[in-house]
């Protein structure tokens, strides 16, 4: 299970980092598609960081 979490942590991350970067260097979808994506890697940063807790105890 914790495996399992770690791996979408970092497609979370994956997605939400290339969205900010496509947004910003090829396209202009706006302020809501920036928010998604920061929202996006800021929810994997938590998932990794919570897996990485749970690991270590």
């Amino acid at each position: 299970m914790k495996e399992i979490a770690k791996v979408i942590a970092f497609i979370l991350l994956i997605i939400g980092t290339t969205g900010l970067l496509v947004n910003e260097f090829v396209v202009d979808w706006g302020r809501c598609a920036v928010i998604t994506f920061a929202c996006l890697n800021v929810v994997g940063l938590v998932a990794l960081a919570c897996t990485s807790c749970v690991r270590n105890k």
